[in-house]
């Protein structure tokens, strides 16, 4: 739950500073050395933190804040399948595919950001289902499924709703039967 716990900022800056400004240092450093093939590998690199910040963020929330089991298992298996299918499956069948596969790619990358838009939607209802229970702040569904789908703005209004729910489980742990 690292990412949940943390500041707006630190996320923002993972998902954003971090990219622009390694980026920016790579392509410069990469003309004054005249290092060929150095901003593919090292831009790579670069984008990891961006990845594992986003996808670790939208597994923790997931992990802690649906609420009913089969839809925290549907979540967790859609989503590692999602990660599994875009990061392994996809780019192995665009090594091996010919141009009469490139249909069921699109069709399969089609599935799986339509699999990751409905892990979203999961976060967005267990986030909203707590806010109402707690007596927290309630805003718009749409709003809250656009803030997490795009994060690196978003999080500047998700993230104190998150850990203001968090806090007010952490401190009634016993009524709720949540662990920390």
């Amino acid at each position: 739950m690292p990412f949940l716990k943390a500041k707006p900022w630190v996320i923002f800056s993972l998902l954003i500073l971090v990219p622009v400004v390694g980026t920016i240092l790579v392509v410069l450093i990469a003309k004054a050395t005249d290092i060929r093939g150095l901003i593919p590998l090292v831009g790579a690199i670069i984008w990891l933190p961006v990845l594992v910040t986003y996808f670790g963020w939208l597994w923790s929330a997931g992990s802690n804040l649906i609420r009913n089991p089969q839809s925290k298992r549907l979540f967790k298996a859609l989503f590692l399948s999602s990660l599994i299918c875009a990061f392994l499956l996809v780019p192995a069948i665009k090594v091996i595919a010919n141009d009469s596969m490139m249909v069921a790619l699109d069709i399969i990358s089609l599935l799986n950001f339509l699999g990751l838009l409905y892990c979203i939607n999961l976060i967005r209802k267990g986030l909203n289902e707590w806010e109402a229970e707690l007596g927290l702040f309630a805003s718009s569904k749409v709003a809250d499924f656009i803030t997490i789908w795009i994060l690196p703005i978003g999080i500047w209004f998700l993230q104190p709703r998150i850990q203001l729910v968090l806090r007010t489980l952490g401190s009634s742990t016993i009524r709720y039967g949540v662990s920390n």
